[in-house]
This record gives C-alpha cells, structure tokens and sequence, in this order.
C-alpha cells in the first residue's frame, strides 16, 4: 500500500568519501574491512555527532561512504544549519590532517528533502543528494579536500574569510551549474598551521577576484574577462606558492581551462565549465595543443623529454591581442615565440606585403633566434581578436630542450623547397 509523505525539509547534505578505498582494501580479507570500516565510521560518527556543529543525522554507506544530514533547528535561522555542516567537515579535516582517520573527501550542498516510509525504513528523496555527492567525486579533480555550493558558503559568518571561490562548474550528467567553493584554513588544503594569516588571506583575495572575473557577476556589472581572470589567477598561484612552498591544484585547474579556451564558449554563461571530475590533461590532450610543427619536430630524445615532464607547458603564458594590435615588427629584438591558441594573424614583409596568414596552432617568432642578427624578420598583425601562448626570451634560452626543438623547426623553415 502506498504510504504518505512526509514534510520537505530545507536541509545540508554533507557526503564523505574514502579516497582511493579499493586500493586500502583490495589486500585485506572480509573480516579485515568490515573491522577497518567499523573503526573509520566508529570515528566519523564521533566527530559528526559529538563536535561543535552536530549534525542531526548519521548514515554509513555501502562501503566507506556516508551521508550527514543536518535539518533547521528550533530558533535556527536558514543560515545555521549551513554553518553546523562546514564545521564538521572542518573538523573531519583535522582529524584527517592528524591521521586520525584516511583521506576522505567531503561535498556539501543546501536543498531540499522528502521522506515517504518504505516498510520499516525512512526514504528520503531529492536532488541534493545527487549534487553532494558530485561535490565530492569534484574535490579529486580541483585537490581539495572539500566542496560546497554558494548557499553554504555565503551562509558563513566567522569562517567566511576563508571561504574561496573555486568556479560555476556543470558535472557530468548534470543539466545545470553549481557555483563551487572550497575553505582554505590553516592546517588543512595544503595551508600550514603556522602560515602567515596576511599571506593567506592575500591569495583568498586574488583567487576570488580571479574567480569573479572568470565566471562574471551580474550584481557587480562584470561579464566574464578571461583576461583579467587569468592575470589574477597568476598572480593568486604565486602568492600560494610563497605562502605555502606548494601548488594550488584549484587554481591550476581554471588557468588550463583559460589556456584551452581563451575566450568563453557560447554555452560558458549558462553552464560554465562542463566538467567530468576524472578530467584531466593527458598525454594525448596535451600533444594535441600543440601545433604540427612542434609534433612533426619530434625525435626521440625531444617526445621523451617533453612528455615525461611537462614543467614547460607552464612558462607558455597566455596573452591576448585586438583586432588590428601589432604583435611584432620586423627589425625589432625578440621577446618570446608565440603559439597561436585562438585567432588569425598576417605576415607582413619590410614593404608591407602579406606573405602568410597563420591560425589556431601555428608558432611564430621562432626565426629571430637563430638569425645572425638576432632580429625580427617579419611584422605580424592580428587579423581577430586573438589569443596567444608566448615563452619569453629569458625562459626559452633556459630551456635545453625546447631550444633544439625549435632550433629544429627553424632549421627546415629554411631548408630550400
């Protein structure tokens, strides 16, 4: 028989998950995992229920999920129960940091909730579940440790100055965007205990600047300007590394969106990013934004040292040109090679004749470094809007390997027809 429903209910879902769980237990016998998961969900149901944000409800999953529920409480404004799931995630954190449990990873979102009985059970049903959950399969992609939607991050009050904008990204299988968060904190997401408060919140700064730029806000007048974004996410990447001597895979993540897509897609506004979280630059994906020369260059000893590591990929910075702008003059000393991401550009003679017009992929620039005069040989105007990969002079010539790379390329440009 068909049972009523209960009340919708505004809730957080707060999801958990083991990262890398069949690699712990692919070695252990049935008794080893069912004694290793009683202690980890032993654990977690102590820092879920006991700590300072107290959850309202408890549930372990197959395997080594979970499910967190918390509900709006008597007296409880909207905002509160927002604030009680990233305090447990916060404190899931630490006792992560402290080794008290395995890496878990953790997605948060604010929806609503119905439950209908189903024999002695409680079902509850809704879509938030859905998005949690894909928070937290997200948090592998972005190298955070947590995930949450814009309703708990603005719900903040005393944590809201480590809240950071992590991007409006649509997940796999899903038809609409979340607008992503993560907290940056010290002691957890790579930010030492002891880093200098000013230094973090420095990086909070930029980063979110960056992420407003990227994604627009409607409320501020500002559309997306992947320009300004990718210049302020430059400038967020070095403040962390000086801040904290390490990477932010976050931030990384966005500027390869940016160098792949250097104006917004006709769908950005409406989806953002459309992202699968097993996302990711392959070997394959990364060949393949280079151009045919550079491909058709390759030797053994270039694919090797290319391939196997990639720290160049990082000195291309990403610049952008108007329509009719000058990106070199004939005569002029170099200052970089240019890969052209996205766009059309002339070749001009010392007459002003065109003798080439280049497009996405092509490589200019390279020639004045193995002139004898060490000049530019041609003028190359955009044609478009344009955007381009540029190595400066200084982090070409430190580079043994892309050196003879285009060395190579330069040497058969010459060779006679």
């Amino acid at each position: 028989m068909k049972k009523a429903n209960g009340p919708e209910n505004e809730v957080a879902v707060l999801i958990t998950d083991i990262h890398q769980y069949s690699r712990l237990t692919s070695n252990m016998t049935a008794e080893e995992i069912r004694d290793y998961m009683i202690g980890y969900h032993s654990h977690l149901q102590t820092i879920i229920m006991d700590g300072e944000g107290r959850a309202d409800e408890f549930e372990p999953c197959a395997g080594d999920a979970s499910i967190v529920i918390f509900k709006q409480g008597a007296g409880e404004g909207r905002e509160e129960k927002c604030r009680r799931a990233l305090k447990v995630a916060l404190d899931i954190a630490g006792a992560i940091e402290s080794e008290k449990i395995p890496f878990t990873r953790i997605g948060i979102y604010a929806g609503d909730i119905i439950e209908a009985p189903f024999g002695g059970l409680t079902l509850r049903f809704g879509s938030c579940f859905a998005a949690a959950n894909r928070l937290e399969e997200l948090c592998a992609y972005f190298g955070t440790t947590i995930l949450m939607d814009r309703e708990i991050a603005l719900a903040q009050d005393d944590l809201a100055r480590y809240v950071v904008a992590i991007g409006k990204v649509t997940p796999k299988s899903f038809e609409h965007p979340i607008h992503v968060y993560s907290i940056y904190r010290p002691g957890i997401h790579k930010c030492p205990a002891e880093i200098n408060e000013d230094d973090l919140h420095a990086f909070i700064t930029l980063k979110n600047e960056a992420i407003e730029h990227f994604i627009g806000n409607a409320q501020k007048g500002i559309t997306p300007n992947f320009q300004i974004a990718e210049q302020k996410l430059h400038q967020a990447e070095i403040a962390f590394s000086e801040a904290t001597g390490q990477l932010d895979v976050a931030t990384l993540r966005i500027s390869q969106y940016i160098h792949e897509n250097p104006y917004p897609v006709d769908t950005f506004e409406q989806q953002g990013m459309a992202i699968d979280e097993k996302q990711g630059h392959s070997i394959g994906i990364r060949l393949l934004l280079l151009s045919q020369q550079l491909i058709k260059a390759f030797d053994r000893e270039f694919y090797h040292a290319l391939i196997e590591n990639t720290d160049w990929e990082s000195l291309f910075r990403i610049h952008w040109f108007k329509k009719d702008d000058i990106i070199m003059r004939i005569g002029d000393e170099p200052n970089g090679i240019y890969y052209l991401a996205r766009g059309d550009v002339r070749v001009e003679d010392a007459g002003g004749k065109t003798v080439a017009q280049l497009s996405d992929g092509d490589i200019f620039g390279e020639m004045a470094y193995f002139a004898d005069d060490r000049r530019r040989s041609a003028t190359v105007i955009a044609m478009t809007d344009i955007a381009v990969r540029r190595i400066s002079t200084e982090d070409f010539e430190r580079t043994p390997v892309l050196h003879s790379l285009f060395a190579e390329i330069a040497r058969r440009r010459m060779r006679p027809v």
